[in-house]
């Protein structure tokens, strides 16, 4: 099951549920924080390893050992242990936490990843989770836990399998990208999920859809809470006029998500649109440049009166 704490989190919390929260419906289990190095923090944040070594102590941190960077352990994902069976986490220490993460919910590369419950101690999950990196689909190494990856992933994956492929964490808690915490709950599957091809192939598209996301974001400060699965989609869509420029695409991509209006239907603009997909050479922004201004007057009547 996955829930998003701004709607039905996990559990049934209510509304006003925060991380803590979550956390604390799991204290039976080892609860846990996931960091990615690789993106940079200012050592002055009280979340910097340093200071959270300080905190927790050395034997908190444990490197999740990618096997693309496994001669480099402080390069790979982190696994920050937070609470041990029957204790209580930092409570001032998580909602930091959680405020940096939605400072950079946005972010195309995170510093934290997830919050994750797991009755495995820290010595066994490290090895989980890289053996779900190097085995999720068949590939050198796939950073399914970076938040936009994930999300993806979720997005895109069908109902009730992602959790299955998480077990045995029984809660993965991450920002998503509208700034709010997301829950997927673990459950013990009895078959291998495989990736099929369409969520490989929007693993594959993660930057351009992040690009959607954030030019999306421009435009609508305040995205909606499945805005992932929402530019996925509209992506996938764009990707099938086969338009040759990704600057094109996007336009595209960003007016199916932001207008109230299909533009395309529009017959002098789909006629430009046609010709941008005969000829690679022209470029479809562009060629709107040529359109009078009483066709942009009649779909702003169009999209007033929709």
């Amino acid at each position: 099951m996955v829930s998003d704490m701004s709607t039905s989190a996990a559990e049934n919390p209510t509304k006003s549920s925060t991380l803590a929260d979550i956390l604390e419906l799991k204290r039976d289990e080892y609860r846990y924080l996931l960091i990615d190095p690789l993106k940079t923090v200012s050592k002055v944040r009280p979340i910097h390893l340093s200071h959270l070594k300080k905190t927790l102590g050395d034997q908190a941190i444990r490197p999740v050992l990618r096997q693309d960077l496994v001669y480099s352990p402080q390069h790979c994902p982190q696994l920050v242990l937070l609470a041990e069976p029957g204790t209580e986490c930092d409570t001032a220490l998580v909602e930091s936490l959680v405020d940096y993460a939605a400072e950079e919910a946005l972010h195309e590369k995170r510093y934290l990843c997830a919050w994750l419950s797991s009755r495995q101690p820290p010595e066994q999950l490290v090895i989980t989770v890289a053996n779900w990196c190097n085995n999720l689909d068949n590939s050198e190494f796939f950073p399914f836990f970076e938040p936009h990856r994930f999300e993806l992933l979720h997005a895109t994956s069908p109902a009730n399998k992602l959790g299955g492929s998480i077990w045995p964490v029984s809660h993965w808690c991450y920002m998503n990208a509208a700034g709010n915490i997301t829950v997927v709950d673990g459950n013990e599957a009895t078959d291998k999920w495989q990736l099929t091809w369409g969520v490989q192939h929007a693993q594959q598209e993660a930057r351009m859809i992040w690009q959607l996301l954030f030019a999306w974001w421009r435009v609508c400060p305040t995205l909606p809470s499945d805005a992932v699965k929402q530019a996925a989609a509209a992506w996938r869509e764009v990707e099938k006029t086969e338009l040759t420029h990704i600057e094109d695409r996007l336009f595209l991509a960003l007016n199916r998500l932001t207008l109230q209006i299909n533009i395309e239907q529009h017959s002098q603009i789909n006629a430009l649109l046609q010709q941008a997909i005969a000829s690679p050479a022209l470029r479809f922004t562009q060629l709107l440049n040529s359109l009078p201004e009483s066709v942009w007057f009649e779909l702003d009547n169009l999209s007033l009166s929709s």
